[in-house]
């Protein structure tokens, strides 16, 4: 392709969505310019070859072996032709006017930009998962830049020369890229502007209680890192610092975010039957992001 002014980058790992998420990104409206979709990694199904040869702006950049997230974003971002990137994950499916809604943010100034992730309601342990893990990324926390303090890849939008600013997205420490690269991009000076018309629904391959304890496992095993590098700026509490206290405290701590979730988001107040497994979640964050400071790695 000639003239790419947008590049769209997808890290993939054998998702069975790939080919849903890359017919969705077909059929993006009013996009003033020409784009390419970078599908970075692999794909046991070969759901990429079928999209790329109906598509020819489609790329697939196969791997030699298995890349974590960053690092087939990283491979995506070094590869792209456009000015601007979007990311989005293989398992989100993008609204029509996902690409345009965050261009819009863009022509008024803003250089990276995110969207809501919303979710179909069920089944019932993805429908878990998402109120657990996106609720603070729903469109009712309003159009305008820093509503949340960070802003995950599954719906982002970044100008390229942001990168060379930042830098890339650190491969270590999967699935706290995002969180380490939102937290940068502030750093340097970057508002992260949140856009709820630029909507993707997230239908995860989550499909047991395992599976969703797993997610938020890892995600406090990395959190708590990211948490302890950008102490100052995310004004940390001094209890996560503290594991004995932690511990103590995490029936507390887990009841006190689980009621907030369905206080604060009227949206997702019919899903009340997830409550249960979103405590038990939130009290699996507390324990291992607890035996992480006990053991050190958070400063690592």
């Amino acid at each position: 392709m000639v003239n790419v002014a947008y590049s769209v980058v997808i890290p993939n790992l054998h998702s069975p969505r790939i080919g849903e998420v890359l017919e969705a990104l077909g059929r993006q409206e009013g996009v003033d310019g020409e784009y390419e979709i970078l599908v970075v990694g692999r794909d046991r199904y070969d759901l990429v070859r079928r999209q790329e040869a109906k598509d020819g702006r489609i790329r697939f950049l196969e791997s030699e072996r298995n890349l974590n997230a960053a690092e087939a974003r990283n491979r995506g971002i070094k590869a792209a032709q456009g000015k601007v990137i979007f990311f989005i994950d293989a398992d989100c499916i993008a609204e029509e006017n996902w690409m345009i809604s965050l261009l819009g943010a863009y022509r008024n100034g803003f250089k990276v930009v995110g969207g809501p992730i919303w979710f179909d309601s069920g089944p019932y342990w993805i429908l878990c998962d998402n109120v657990a893990h996106f609720h603070d990324l729903l469109p009712d926390i309003g159009r305008g830049p820093n509503r949340h303090f960070m802003q995950p890849t599954a719906n982002l939008m970044i100008e390229k020369g942001v990168f060379d600013k930042v830098g890339l997205f650190n491969e270590g420490i999967p699935p706290g890229e995002d969180f380490d690269m939102a937290m940068r991009v502030r750093q340097a000076g970057y508002d992260l502007f949140f856009e709820p018309e630029a909507m993707v629904i997230h239908r995860p391959v989550r499909n047991s209680l395992k599976a969703v304890i797993g997610h938020s496992a890892s995600w406090a095993r990395q959190s708590i890192r990211v948490r302890t590098m950008f102490r100052k700026e995310l004004s940390t509490p001094w209890f996560l610092f503290q594991p004995m206290v932690l511990r103590v405290l995490s029936p507390l701590i887990a009841l006190a975010v689980t009621g907030k979730i369905f206080l604060r988001h009227p949206s997702v107040r019919r899903y009340w039957h997830t409550f249960p497994v979103i405590f038990l979640a939130k009290l699996v964050w507390c324990w291992v992001a607890a035996s992480e400071v006990a053991a050190g790695r958070h400063d690592k």
